[in-house]
């Protein structure tokens, strides 16, 4: 694919400026990059889905599923409490939404590509989280066969059932916004078509 060249519309000092926009993923430079105009655009897409307030709720999401996930193992034996993913998917729905914390306030395009990774992760996690709670509400229920010292199993039933819905929702919405929040790093980091300017003497620009 041919790069278009578009001279500007004023001279300085005897030099015309011209404008390439190349195409991403062919290769092709220009003697001089605007690298600040370039990184300043890939962040404005990046910040178009609000990665701060989305990093502050994945941040309060892994917080509330380690704490659950800390009552559901001492009182249930559960899959999710074998496979562990309560706690360390709620560590790496902390270590996201950090980055994206981060992400917002830093125009870096490794911090964004830091941030579109560990959400990536944070969705499979949350995927898994979903099938693990899933199974565990319509399989592998355990409030049936335990007892808390005299109370009876009613209770530990609407314990039970409290933690893993809440849990359920936190794993559905920590899905949503690590999918948004890798969309809008992609985006920044994966589909920019990089402007370079070039400097060359005054005179009729052909454009081939």
């Amino acid at each position: 694919m041919a790069t278009s060249v578009q001279p500007a519309e004023n001279t300085i000092h005897g030099f015309t400026i011209v404008t390439h926009v190349v195409p991403a993923g062919t290769g092709h430079y220009g003697q001089s990059t605007e690298a600040g105009a370039s990184t300043t655009g890939q962040f404005g897409k990046f910040l178009k889905g609000d990665p701060k307030a989305l990093g502050v709720v994945q941040i309060m999401i892994g917080i509330i599923t380690f704490m659950l996930g800390i009552v559901s193992a001492v009182f249930f034996y559960t899959a999710s409490k074998v496979i562990g993913v309560m706690f360390w998917g709620a560590v790496l729905y902390m270590v996201s939404g950090g980055l994206s914390v981060d992400a917002s306030k830093k125009a870096h395009g490794c911090v964004v590509k830091g941030s579109l990774v560990m959400n990536v992760f944070s969705a499979v996690a949350a995927g898994i989280a979903i099938i693990v709670m899933v199974v565990d509400i319509a399989i592998a229920n355990p409030c049936y066969r335990y007892y808390y010292y005299s109370r009876p199993n009613e209770d530990l039933c609407g314990l039970w059932y409290g933690i893993a819905g809440i849990q359920l929702v936190l794993a559905v919405l920590e899905f949503i916004i690590s999918i948004c929040t890798s969309a809008f790093a992609c985006k920044a980091t994966c589909c920019n078509d990089p402007t370079q300017v070039m400097f060359v003497p005054a005179h009729p620009v052909t454009t081939v």
